[in-house]
């Protein structure tokens, strides 16, 4: 027997029923303690909105409505199970009513937190936390990320295996472990760290793919580099992120996206932003920008008004104009 194979499979088996276990205890152990509150929340999201590429088409979209989940229990002073599960909503949809979004389970100390699941990566909120016009009618599919950002921004990704640590001074850290059920010897890793005070957040977020592509909207046997900053004073905030995807089968793919919200009053946020992508293909490189107007109109409910204009390079223009709605609502038990 090939003993390399052999330790590889171990390797992956002990991971893999590491991870089962952790959500499934997490699930179990309520009866420890109730201390800490658990909550049913939701965010119904709807949009009216025309889009004009060849010609003007007035449609509704619903904007990644959902529904969630969420909780922890006290195992000690300093250790707690945690959970957390969303479904998406398709309010709009003449198929399935829900639909897989993410789960899992979980240990938070004081070293930090431990999940295994299906979760969004480190890599994808980095960009997800620059991006104010994130699950809008702006993006590409009427939900997830903005012009500018790669598909690595949208999704979430299976069989996971994440730590995230607590705050050392200014600086935490993260890495993530992508498991392939049919074969261990592959995975993928996400591994970065983010420097935050009270003015500024930023950090480096690193993506390496194996053969199969696990991580969520990944090619197989590529590398993802991201650095974001977000700068905030006042009323006001400028974010970046900067992506380059090393793709084996092609050159390296290049995103640049900059964004800016300004807090006008209590209840009204305006926002903007510049996105790019080149190196990626004839059909999708091209600049984009967008603007757009958040406003408050009870302490749940909000209505946004929106503009975006990307502008392909070998393709026809994407112009939409659209009015959402977003309502949030919560029930928590303590």
């Amino acid at each position: 027997m090939n003993r390399d194979n052999l330790s590889i499979n171990t390797e992956g088996a002990i991971i893999k029923t590491a991870g089962q276990i952790v959500p499934v205890l997490a699930l179990l152990i309520p009866s420890l303690s109730f201390a800490e509150p658990h909550s049913i929340y939701g965010d119904l999201r709807y949009s009216l909105n025309n889009v004009n590429v060849t010609s003007s088409n007035l449609r509704t979209e619903n904007n990644a409505s959902r529904l969630g989940v969420k909780g922890s229990f006290d195992v000690s002073p300093a250790v707690s199970f945690i959970y957390h599960a969303e479904t998406g909503l398709n309010i709009d949809s003449n198929a399935n009513v829900l639909s897989e979004r993410f789960y899992y389970g979980g240990i938070k100390g004081s070293l930090g937190k431990l999940v295994y699941g299906r979760i969004s990566t480190p890599y994808k909120m980095a960009g997800l936390k620059v991006d104010p016009f994130y699950d809008t009618s702006v993006g590409a599919g009427f939900a997830g990320a903005t012009f500018g950002l790669s598909g690595l921004t949208n999704g979430w990704s299976d069989n996971a295996l994440s730590f995230s640590s607590a705050a050392y001074g200014d600086f935490s850290f993260n890495a993530g472990l992508y498991v392939d059920d049919s074969d261990y010897s592959n995975h993928d890793t996400n591994v970065g760290f983010t420097f935050a005070n009270k003015n500024v957040t930023a950090g480096l977020q690193y993506l390496d793919i194996d053969e199969t592509g696990l991580v969520a909207n990944s090619s197989p046997d590529s590398s993802a580099v991201r650095g974001h900053i977000k700068y905030t004073v006042g009323a006001w905030s400028i974010a970046a992120s900067l992506e380059n995807i090393d793709v084996d089968s092609g050159s390296d793919q290049e995103y640049i996206y900059i964004s800016t919200t300004y807090q006008l009053s209590e209840k009204l946020k305006l926002a903007a932003s510049l996105g790019s992508v080149s190196k990626v293909s004839d059909s999708k490189d091209g600049d984009a920008i967008n603007l757009g107007a958040f406003y408050q109109i009870f302490k749940k409910t909000n209505i946004s008004f929106l503009f975006s204009q990307v502008d392909f390079d070998k393709r026809d223009n994407r112009n939409t104009v659209a009015i959402a709605l977003s309502h949030k609502f919560s029930w928590t038990k303590e």
